[in-house]
């Protein structure tokens, strides 16, 4: 049994903050992903999809922090922003490593400490590697099985196999380095790369080109539009994880391969299909407000924001007319332009009359 955990140890979650919240009646799904991925089984989600964290099963691992797609789990000492940070001091330094320890092995020198190594997300990875570190050297994580936190390396593990999928997308790339990796696994993961590239290749549907295609056309007929039509850009509060990657990717060299779209993964991609009206009900339900409408003469143009966009898919489940559609792959180089692309344009029946 684990020894109850200071409350200051203890994730916090603002259930008023939490994707669960607003779900309207009638709708299922919900956002499980702090619950999917709690190793110690101290998350539980009740009827109203509002997820509880037991204090007394609790270990203080972190992994619901760095999974939430919102921030509403939070802790004290997680601050991805301070390690994209440091890293930025370590390359002015002229290291191009950087060494962190977690709360197991707090007398050991390092750049900085975390409270466990189940707080990193392939997200922050690939932020840190945007600053000029090539290498991440995790102390401590060979002491989990001693460690009261227990988890860091069964996550980290998962963490690093995302890590590696999106890799596959940039051209700057870190490398990991912990006690418990093998040459074995390396050659395992160095081996699959090919046929991985491949499959990610192919998750490229035709329906992905048909979006491409919409979105040229309505662009064509906008072209010529006063930009003073275009509405002011209402940027919101956006997770911490997705902020730091989307201005690191640049940094990246983001190339066109086709990633999959995965609950692990805090971004997501999705079109429309015709029978949208321009209803407005996803615009409203998006937490990030990565949809809008543009009145463009007598037609409604729906609009996306693939820069924030968090893959949670509440657009689709809203849509009374089951015309958003989650695309089974993303492309970064779409993230990394933080342009809007339009999803499909409907006549404006109010206009019209």
């Amino acid at each position: 049994m684990n020894t109850k955990l200071p409350t200051t140890l203890i994730p916090q979650l603002n259930q008023q903050q939490c994707l669960n919240s607003c779900i309207p009646k009638g709708i299922q799904h919900s956002c499980t992903r702090c619950y999917d991925i709690c190793p110690a089984d101290a998350i539980d989600v009740s009827e109203s999809h509002i997820p509880e964290i037991d204090n007394s099963a609790c270990t203080g691992c972190t992994a619901c922090v760095s999974i939430c797609p919102i921030d509403a789990i939070k802790h004290e000492q997680f601050n991805p922003t301070h390690l994209t940070h440091q890293a930025k001091v370590m390359r002015t330094k002229g290291c191009d490593h950087l060494s962190i320890q977690c709360s197991a092995v707090q007398h050991r020198k390092s750049d900085a400490n975390i409270p466990c190594h189940a707080m990193w997300n392939s997200l922050l990875l690939a932020s840190i590697a945007a600053e000029g570190t090539q290498t991440l050297h995790l102390i401590g994580i060979d002491q989990c099985k001693s460690c009261s936190m227990q988890h860091g390396a069964s996550i980290m593990k998962q963490v690093e196999k995302d890590y590696t999928t999106l890799n596959y997308a940039l051209n700057v790339h870190l490398d990991i380095s912990w006690q418990e990796d093998t040459q074995e696994n390396h050659q395992t993961n160095q081996e699959a790369e090919p046929a991985r590239r491949a499959f990610f290749r192919n998750l490229l549907p035709s329906i992905t080109q048909s979006a491409i295609t919409a979105a040229a056309q309505i662009n064509h007929q906008i072209s010529n539009q006063d930009d003073k039509t275009t509405p002011k850009e209402d940027v919101p509060l956006l997770p911490t994880s997705l902020a730091l990657f989307v201005q690191a990717l640049p940094k990246l060299e983001p190339n066109f391969t086709p990633i999959p779209n995965s609950p692990s993964l805090p971004i997501g991609a999705i079109q429309a299909t015709d029978s949208c009206t321009a209803c407005g009900e996803c615009v409203q339900q998006c937490p990030t407000k990565a949809l809008y409408i543009k009145e463009f003469g007598a037609n409604s143009i729906l609009e996306f924001k693939p820069h924030h966009c968090i893959g949670c898919n509440q657009c689709v489940d809203i849509c009374p007319e089951d015309a958003i559609e989650s695309l089974p792959s993303i492309s970064l180089p779409a993230i990394a332009t933080k342009r809007s692309r339009p999803l499909i344009m409907v006549a404006n029946v109010q206009h019209n009359k």
